[in-house]
């Protein structure tokens, strides 16, 4: 059996202007895996009218894979994802704030393991 390492990931990003924004964990490396088994994050803006929208999912390859959407989540507060997603080399996680405000800090936290493996 592969010998498992403990990760633990923080990605955090004061976004200036307004709109789309994205948040980016770190980028698996090659000959590794990782099992990302909790996720949390928060903003600590949102807008008055509840059109922000944050969404939660894989990014790499040139697709997105979706994992977990909040619609309308309130200001400083935590969101959590608490199932394993497995993510191979080039992968990573993201999280779009959609109609996201100016000068919004991001803040997302990532706990699992890491494994070596082969390349095929």
């Amino acid at each position: 059996m592969a010998r498992k390492d403990a990760l633990r990931l923080r990605a955090v990003e004061v976004f200036s202007s307004a709109g789309l924004q994205t948040l980016y964990s770190e980028q698996v490396p090659t000959g590794q895996m990782w099992c990302i088994d909790h996720t949390a994050w928060e903003i600590d803006k949102a807008t008055s009218g509840g059109s922000t929208r944050c969404r939660l999912y894989i990014d790499g390859h040139g697709y997105k894979h979706s994992i977990a959407e909040q619609d309308a989540p309130a200001a400083d507060t935590l969101y959590t994802w608490s199932k394993n997603e497995y993510l191979y080399p080039g992968e990573r996680l993201a999280l779009d704030i959609d109609q996201g405000q100016a000068a919004t800090t991001v803040n997302m936290c990532m706990t699992g393991y890491r494994e070596e493996i082969k390349d095929a």
